[in-house]
């Protein structure tokens, strides 16, 4: 069930259980998906905004767009008419502009009912060009800031293991896990693009909170077109160990 609290934030709950709360009132920060629970109830992602610090929770950046970052002066957010029917997926538009607008950056988010083991998230970022064409680069892509874990090791599908190893590598996902410094318990999060967003480069840090991060290769919207950049969040109990992450990959792609 979706609650939408004081026009700024969503929150969504399965037989009264909280999955996940969305944030995207706050015209400074990008939206961003903080706290996102485990199956078992257990908060996967670390909070608050800060100044020159990763974005809370899970959290789409646009990186450079044009060769600058666009001004959080000029946009404007809201969320679309919901669909109806009790389905817990949502799409929040943002809208860049000066004198005209300059882009239209479309989040539209499928929370799928908990499983067992994992929380699914699917996620699609439409970034639409209506009047000028738009290269964007840098750090485009998803990224997570995971709550504080210990034994916490970033890997990838290629069996790469550790931060020195994951980060500034190509793979088709990426994982965080770790002991929890709060409850003892193994955790992890999973990021999964998709194949259609190209190339995508992991940078992770193992340090205090965890941050994984999925950025896409640099690209161009041409004037009048779309591009959608796909991707599946995994928050899942336990460890590289007894979760194959694998298999739902293949699961996503499949």
């Amino acid at each position: 069930m979706i609650h939408e609290i004081n026009k700024n934030e969503l929150s969504i709950t399965k037989d009264s259980a909280p999955i996940l709360t969305y944030c995207y009132g706050d015209p400074e920060t990008p939206p961003y998906f903080h706290p996102l629970y485990a199956p078992d109830g257990r908060i996967v992602t670390e909070g608050e905004h800060t100044p020159r610090h990763y974005p809370p929770g899970i959290c789409f950046t646009l990186g450079t767009v044009n060769g600058e970052q666009l001004d959080p002066n000029t946009l404007t957010r809201e969320r679309e008419p919901s669909n109806g029917g009790g389905s817990e997926d949502f799409t929040i538009v943002t809208t860049w502009k000066a004198s005209e607008p300059l882009l239209v950056e479309t989040c539209a988010t499928d929370v799928h009912p908990p499983q067992p083991e994992v929380q699914v998230l699917d996620i699609a970022i439409a970034l639409y060009a209506p009047t000028t064409s738009l290269e964007f680069a840098g750090n485009i892509g998803l990224g997570c800031r995971t709550v504080e874990m210990e034994y916490r090791k970033a890997a990838d599908a290629n069996g790469r293991l550790g931060e020195s190893e994951v980060n500034g590598n190509r793979s088709v996902w990426g994982t965080l896990s770790g002991i929890t410094a709060a409850e003892q318990s193994s955790v992890g999060v999973a990021i999964f693009p998709h194949p259609t967003n190209g190339e995508t480069t992991f940078l992770a840090e193992d340090a205090s909170f965890g941050y994984l991060f999925a950025q896409a290769v640099p690209f161009k919207v041409n004037v009048g077109l779309t591009r959608t950049l796909k991707y599946r969040v995994l928050a899942y109990i336990g460890d590289l160990f007894t979760v194959d992450v694998w298999k739902y990959h293949q699961d996503y792609i499949g």
